[in-house]
C-alpha cells in the first residue's frame, strides 16, 4: 500500500509539533503527526507554562481545556541569590485569563496532541528514520516498519523531533559548540512545603550561568531540578543527580522537607540554546521548530514558550506556500526572519544577559542587596527584567 501525498508531516507531538498540527489542521490541510512514542507519556521539563504561550493556545480553541485541566496557576516569583538573599515578585498576566502554569509534561503534551487529532490531524506512532529526499529537497519521512523502512511522502515536512532532532541532523549535521548549550536534571519531590502560587529560582554560585528551580504541584509536591551550561557543567565533572542533591541539601530547602521526603522520576536532557549565531532552521520543504530547530532561551533554559510560537509562524508559512506551490521554496525561507522578527529581540537578550552573568559573577549578588535594602530603581528593574522573562 503506498501511503499518499500529505500536504504536511509533523515529527514529534509534544507542544510545537502539536501546535504546528492543530494550526494547520484548522485552516483545512491534510495532517500527518508523528511520533515515535505511544502517550500519555513523561518529557523531562521544569512543567512551567508562561502566560504567553497559554494565550496562544487559547487562540488555538484550548482555553477550556487549559482551565478545565487543573493545572496549578502561577502569580508570583522568588528569586534566591547564593547567599540566600530572596527577592519575591508579583506579576499579572499582560493577557486576561492567561495564566503562568505548571503542567506536567505527561499531561500537557497528551492534551495538545488530542486537540491537534480533534482539530483535524491524524496521529500515528512511528519511529522515523530520516527526511525522504528528492535532490535537495525534502519530499517526506522515512519510518521504520515491520522490520524495514517505509517511505511516506509530503509536500511539507516540520521537524519538531526535539534537542536530537533526526530530521536536523540529515539537514544540517552541525553541533553547536558547548557554551550555546545546557543540560538540565529533573525531578518529582513528595514531602515539600512549597510556596502558594509561587515558582522558586535559585541562582547558586557552582551553577552559574544556570539555577536550581521548585515549581509547586499542590502544596507537598514539586517539580525541582537544575540546569547549567555545558561547558560549565563538564568543567565541574559533578553528575547532574549530585548537584540535584546538593541544592537540596541546601538550608533554604532542607528546612522545607520532610524527612520521608521522596524524589521520583528522575531524568536528565540536553537543551540546544537559541542564539544569536544559530544556524538555519528552513530548508527547501522542510522547517525545523522548537527544540529541533534551537529555540531553548539561553538564560531561563525555557523551551516550551518559542516552540509554541515558532510552531505557530511555521503553520502560516507552511500554509501559505501549499496557497502558492509555484513559489513554496521561497515562502519556506522566510521562516526565519519571521521568527527573528517574533522572538529575536528576546533571544538576542537573553544571550547578552547570559553571557554578562558569566562575566560578573557578583553582579547578581549586588542586585539582591541593593532589591532587599528598597533600593527603588533596583527593584524597579528587577520587577521589569523578571517580568519580560518569564511572563512573555
Amino acid at each position: 500500500m503506498t501511503d499518499p501525498v500529505h500536504d504536511v508531516i509533523v515529527v514529534g507531538a509534544g507542544p510545537a509539533g502539536s501546535t504546528a498540527a492543530a494550526a494547520l489542521a484548522r485552516r483545512g490541510r491534510d495532517v500527518l503527526l508523528l511520533d515515535r512514542a505511544g502517550f500519555p507519556r513523561d518529557k523531562p521539563c521544569g512543567d512551567g507554562i508562561p502566560p504567553g504561550t497559554v494565550g496562544i493556545l487559547h487562540d488555538l480553541g484550548l482555553r477550556e481545556q487549559l482551565h478545565g485541566a487543573g493545572f496549578t496557576p502561577i502569580r508570583s516569583v522568588r528569586l534566591v541569590s547564593a547567599r540566600a538573599r530572596d527577592f519575591r515578585i508579583d506579576f499579572r498576566p499582560r493577557r486576561e485569563g492567561a495564566e503562568f502554569l505548571i503542567a506536567p509534561r505527561i499531561e500537557f503534551d497528551d492534551l495538545l496532541r488530542r486537540h491537534a487529532v480533534t482539530s483535524g490531524a491524524r496521529f500515528e506512532t512511528a519511529n522515523v528514520r530520516g527526511p525522504l529526499l528528492e535532490g535537495e529537497r525534502v519530499a517526506g519521512v522515512r519510518v521504520e516498519a515491520d522490520g524495514g523502512e517505509r517511505e511516506i511522502p509530503a509536500r511539507i515536512v516540520i521537524a519538531a523531533d526535539g534537542a536530537t532532532s533526526i530530521i536536523a541532523r540529515s539537514l544540517f549535521n552541525k553541533k553547536p559548540p558547548e557554551h550555546h548549550r545546557g543540560v538540565a536534571v529533573r525531578a518529582y519531590l513528595e514531602g515539600i512545603e512549597t510556596l502558594a502560587a509561587t515558582v522558586e529560582f535559585h541562582f547558586a554560585a557552582n551553577l552559574a550561568p544556570g539555577y536550581a528551580w521548585i515549581f509547586p504541584l499542590g502544596e507537598r509536591r514539586a517539580n525541582v531540578g537544575v540546569i547549567v551550561r555545558t561547558d560549565r557543567f563538564k568543567r565541574r565533572g559533578a553528575p547532574l543527580p549530585e548537584l540535584l542533591d546538593q541544592f537540596l541539601a541546601t538550608p533554604d530547602v532542607r528546612a522545607r522537607t520532610a524527612p520521608d521526603a521522596r524524589l521520583s522520576d528522575i531524568a536528565t536532557w540536553q537543551l540546544p540554546y537559541a542564539t544569536p549565531h544559530s544556524t538555519r532552521r528552513s530548508f527547501d520543504g522542510a522547517l525545523l521548530i522548537g527544540d529541533a530547530g534551537r529555540f531553548i532561551d539561553s538564560l531561563t533554559g525555557e523551551g516550551i514558550h518559542h516552540a509554541v510560537v515558532s510552531a505557530a509562524i511555521a503553520a502560516e508559512v507552511a500554509d501559505e506556500a501549499l496557497t502558492r506551490p509555484g513559489n513554496a521554496s521561497e515562502i519556506l525561507a522566510t521562516f526565519d526572519a519571521r521568527c527573528d522578527r517574533a522572538i529575536g529581540r528576546l533571544i538576542r537578550r537573553s544571550y547578552r544577559a547570559q553571557k554578562y552573568v558569566v562575566a560578573h559573577p557578583r553582579v547578581l549578588e549586588t542586585l539582591f542587596i541593593g532589591a532587599r535594602a528598597g533600593r527603588g530603581r533596583v527593584v524597579s528593574w528587577l520587577n521589569r527584567v523578571s517580568t519580560d522573562f518569564l511572563v512573555r
